[in-house]
């Protein structure tokens, strides 16, 4: 395998890739996100775990919305 070496190429932010709403959500407010797959719903879901510790005073949690339509849409709250 040959891999080439790059100089110079800056590193993409997290929060580029894919950024959720967390810091702007009120108590019992919440956001709905169409994942393509449980890979995606992983992703959702671990980015709300990781708020939760890194924010104590917030909790959030995730559940799938059955009704939506999409077999991997989740609903993410901030409940405290």
């Amino acid at each position: 395998m040959s891999l080439e070496i790059f100089n110079n190429v800056p590193i993409p932010h997290r929060a580029e890739r894919r950024a959720y709403p967390f810091e702007d959500l009120e108590i019992d407010q919440c956001f709905m996100v169409e994942c393509a797959d449980r890979k995606h719903e992983r992703s959702v879901r671990s980015s709300a775990t990781r708020w939760n510790g890194m924010h104590p005073d917030r909790r959030y949690i995730v559940r799938r919305m059955p009704d939506a339509g999409n077999e991997f849409t989740v609903g993410v709250w901030r409940i405290l």
